[in-house]
């Protein structure tokens, strides 16, 4: 399966306007195509073809009358030295040039059709895929890129989840950081100080009671 690399859903949908537009002219260039072959196969095999088929058999007619014209221009001479065929001569003359003319075209355009026919066979091989990929398939491929655009589109419209946002801690400079080990190592080094519990003197028990006999007696 092929995968691309996409970072924007913009791009995606820029794709598919430049797909859809390109698919509007493919269909339009192979459209004209098709219309312009079968213009010139017509004119080829039915409009050429059958010209020139015609102009042959004209040309039978003015050979055979042009020939009939010289057999009766020479009966005419026979019977008169002044009677001259010169200009029945040069009918049929003309008449069988064109009479060949159009026999060469007829044999041209038949050498033609099939190599015309190859071509348009050989296009129709290359142009086909083409053809039936926008035909078929195509609706397919934007199908699918609507389903694309509309599942990114409803992904980043959803609420991402706060994250607190921590303040980068600020470096100390040198000094600072050498003050900061000092003060560190000082209190780390130092004794703790001890503990003073005030405790009350307790008197021995002889003289609590020579006090108490004293300030009896005076």
């Amino acid at each position: 399966m092929s995968t691309a690399n996409v970072r924007s859903v913009d791009v995606i949908k820029d794709f598919r306007v430049n797909l859809i537009n390109f698919a509007e002219e493919a269909r339009t260039a192979l459209g004209s195509f098709d219309m312009e072959i079968r213009q010139l196969r017509n004119w080829l095999e039915r409009d050429q073809l059958a010209y020139w088929r015609s102009q042959v058999k004209r040309g039978q007619e003015m050979v055979a009358m042009a020939r009939t014209e010289l057999n009766r221009r020479k009966l005419s001479q026979s019977n008169s030295d002044a009677v001259s065929d010169t200009e029945q001569k040069e009918a049929l003359r003309d008449a069988q040039r064109r009479l060949h003319d159009a026999e060469e075209k007829v044999e041209r355009i038949k050498r033609w059709i099939p190599v015309l026919e190859h071509a348009i066979a050989e296009y129709h091989s290359q142009s086909q895929p083409l053809g039936d990929r926008l035909a078929g398939g195509f609706a397919a491929t934007i199908n699918l890129l609507d389903r694309t655009i509309g599942s990114l589109d409803a992904y980043l419209a959803m609420n991402a989840p706060r994250t607190q946002i921590l303040e980068p801690r600020q470096e100390s400079g040198p000094a600072e950081a050498r003050s900061e080990a000092t003060a560190t190592s000082s209190s780390a080094a130092a004794p703790a100080p001890p503990r003073v519990e005030a405790e009350a003197e307790t008197p021995p028990a002889g003289k609590v009671e020579e006090e108490t006999r004293h300030e009896v007696n005076p």
